[in-house]
């Protein structure tokens, strides 16, 4: 099969349904008017829901060119294409409905910081397979151009309303789009990236607050245009003792350097992590005295991210470091389900151990630890 499928001929895909004991609802929140707000997918335990919408697994069609470029294919072709693969793919969740309520129980907490060129729906298998199992998860979008695309809202007043400062009346939000920027390799990389991910790491902090703030009842503005779940609905039910930060590739990297900064994260999980942002700020690894489990894809690491990565190990503190053989980076992504094996190979996503088999040993390794540092 080439690029396209024979006219006709259906081509199926689909995001693996979750394991968990637990039915799967998600909503989108976005707060404040610039790029300094939060953007989140929120993935969370609910009850069975008779004709509930699942929302589709890309956000927008202007998403595929931030994925052509970091795939490094031609944006026209790409664009076209990939729908005819996963535009229509649904995630195996309930879309805006209320989280599920027990009596005397709070689920714990993940926060979950994407890899380079993706997005906030890009690990979808990943968080669903948590929140079936109890969790709450909040998966990112960061805004340092290291997503393949995201977006805010600017809220712009009419002439009259600059005159008058009159914010009462409707707003007019313009949508600014954020496509993924190119970094070139060597020399002056490890400035940007190591830019970057501070800035990730200041995001994730802003979404524990957030997350915070829905715990305590307080009022939050969703400005998402696709969500309309009164926020209030998620009060008291965030067990704040048990916070964990998860992230792949750039958001292992994001993950040690959100630990050093903020100990309410009590344990983390580095997927494929890629040391780079932070080869020159080894110094940081002291400041990280929480727990952290890293599980490696054996095609995508070398000798020298090795190398960074084995300076976080510690005789105090319990640091694993674990390597999958036979498999690929993207194995921890939602790629590898989206495609045949011909476009598996295209984007570098096949791997030799099952696809399914890699994602069941990272979820259920991860879930062993947290569950070791966070408790039942």
């Amino acid at each position: 099969m080439g690029l396209f499928p024979k006219k006709g001929k259906k081509v199926p895909r689909e995001i693996p349904k979750p394991s968990g004991s637990y039915n799967v609802g998600c909503t989108d929140i976005m707060t404040g008017y610039s790029a300094d707000g939060v953007f989140m997918r929120l993935f969370y335990p609910t009850l069975p829901t008779k004709n509930a919408t699942s929302p589709v697994w890309l956000p927008h069609e202007s998403y595929l060119k931030g994925y052509a470029m970091f795939f490094k294919m031609w944006p026209p072709l790409f664009c076209k294409s990939f729908p005819k693969f996963v535009g229509d793919i649904h995630t195996p969740a309930a879309w805006d409905v209320p989280p599920l309520r027990l009596p005397g129980h709070r689920f714990p907490v993940i926060v979950f910081s994407h890899g380079l060129g993706a997005c906030r729906t890009t690990y979808t298998t990943f968080c669903l397979e948590f929140a079936s199992r109890g969790f709450i998860v909040a998966a990112l979008e960061h805004r340092d151009y290291s997503a393949c695309m995201s977006y805010y809202f600017e809220r712009q007043m009419s002439t009259k309303d600059k005159k008058t400062g009159d914010l009462d009346s409707p707003p007019n939000l313009v949508k600014h789009w954020m496509l993924l920027k190119k970094v070139k390799s060597g020399k002056g990389e490890f400035s940007i990236r190591n830019q970057q991910v501070h800035q990730r790491a200041k995001e994730c902090i802003a979404a524990l607050d957030l997350l915070h703030a829905l715990h305590k009842g307080e009022q939050v503005d969703n400005i998402m245009d696709t969500s309309h779940l009164p926020l209030n609905s998620f009060n008291d039910i965030f067990d704040m003792d048990r916070i964990s930060i998860a992230g792949h590739s750039f958001g292992g990297a994001t993950v040690i350097t959100t630990m050093a900064k903020d100990k309410r994260f009590k344990a983390g999980l580095g997927l494929d992590t890629w040391m780079v942002p932070l080869k020159e700020e080894t110094s940081i690894f002291q400041q990280v005295n929480q727990p952290m489990l890293f599980i490696n894809m054996e095609k995508f690491q070398t000798k020298e991210n090795l190398r960074v990565m084995k300076l976080m190990e510690s005789i105090d503190i319990q640091r694993i470091i674990i390597t999958l053989k036979e498999t690929v980076h993207l194995n921890q992504c939602d790629v590898p389900f989206l495609c045949d094996k011909t476009m598996r190979k295209l984007f570098g996503a096949h791997s030799k151990l099952d696809r399914f088999t890699a994602m069941n040993l990272t979820t259920n390794l991860s879930n062993v630890f947290l569950s070791k540092h966070l408790g039942k």
